[in-house]
């Protein structure tokens, strides 16, 4: 072999060697490096919640906790998860042994925390609210909203109601009342409540109480003119004497029939004994049902009167209802 070659493969040899020992070198810091790693993991500390610090090597890992092995070679009681501080439980977290039993520690505090954030950050937004009424506005505040024009309306049309029912009780012309009602609300309906109620009397009425009067100012004069022939002559009967009002008629149209009514213009044919004056008078009334004369209403209710009739020496009560009544005539029984 000649001395270049042997040179050369001299060189190639003092080369593979020299990188041979710098890949062991290189291994042997890269194995340090990790034991220093490991090591440095296996004693890392640990804070607690109450305040403490756990200091050694994870070694035993299960549901209820963990065991760390202390620097000077003893164990540690098994401590629970809940009692490890969030910086605790991520670094156990880095244990593969411990991982599926911090990871459900570490999500349940990231959601409350993200809940307690994402409820920090509501804003309330004020509801929009009705504008109070100024007090000082007086009347003139009913007139300023829809909804009290509203209910002004309504009471204007239940007054005009009022005042026609008014009307129909106190027997006066409902347009009359109606209208003073519109104009004048309220009062003008209770006016016409305290009024008496408005009778109107038939002219044949009129016509026989004004000849009545007339012969009672005509009798003076016509006894003293026979007065002579009387004293002679034999005493005329009894009936002969000069009749008074004897007919009175009420007619629908004219008379609101009720119960009302009844009691009050014709009390005296309720009682059970008649006075004096109203003994021989009887009552005639005309209704759909027919025609009926009787000397005494026997009971009278809200929507009917029963009128005690005598026919041929029997007697027996007529239910007539107010609304079936056309006529109602005050008679003398002879007439």
């Amino acid at each position: 072999m000649k001395t270049g070659q042997f040179c050369f493969l001299r060189r190639i040899g003092f080369v593979i060697h020299t990188g041979m020992i710098r890949r062991l070198a290189a291994g042997l810091i890269v194995a340090a490096l990790m034991v220093w790693t490991n090591c440095a993991l296996a004693q890392q500390s640990y804070p607690l919640l109450n305040g403490e610090v756990l200091t050694g090597e994870p070694v035993s890992f299960n549901q209820q906790g963990v065991v760390l092995k202390r620097p000077d070679g003893s164990f540690s009681s098994r401590v629970g998860w809940t009692n490890f501080t969030e910086t605790a439980l991520k670094q156990l977290g880095q244990n593969p042994k411990a991982k599926p039993f911090v990871d459900q520690l570490i999500e349940a505090e990231e959601e409350e925390q993200a809940a307690k954030k994402g409820t920090a950050e509501i804003t309330v937004k004020p509801p929009p609210r009705i504008e109070r009424a100024n007090l000082k506005a007086g009347i003139g505040a009913l007139f300023s909203s829809p909804l009290s024009l509203v209910l002004l309306f309504f009471v204007w049309a239940a007054n005009i109601y009022a005042a026609f029912e008014i009307s129909i009780f106190r027997n006066y012309p409902w347009p009359l009342v109606c209208g003073v009602a519109a104009v004048v609300p309220v009062i003008g309906p209770i006016l016409f409540l305290c009024l008496p109620s408005h009778v109107i009397i038939p002219q044949t009425t009129e016509e026989m109480m004004e000849a009545h009067y007339t012969a009672q100012a005509e009798a003076p004069a016509a006894e003293i003119a026979m007065a002579a022939p009387a004293e002679s002559a034999p005493a005329a009967p009894a009936h002969a004497a000069a009749p008074g009002p004897s007919h009175t008629v009420f007619k629908r149209g004219q008379t609101t029939f009720n119960r009302r009514f009844f009691e009050t213009k014709l009390a005296n044919f309720l009682r059970v004994t008649p006075s004096e004056a109203d003994k021989d008078m009887v009552l005639f009334i005309k209704s759909s049902r027919g025609e009926h004369t009787g000397a005494r209403i026997a009971r009278i209710t809200p929507d009917s009167l029963h009128l005690h009739v005598v026919k041929a020496g029997a007697s027996h009560d007529v239910d007539i209802p107010f609304t079936e009544i056309a006529e109602v005539h005050v008679k003398h029984k002879d007439s």
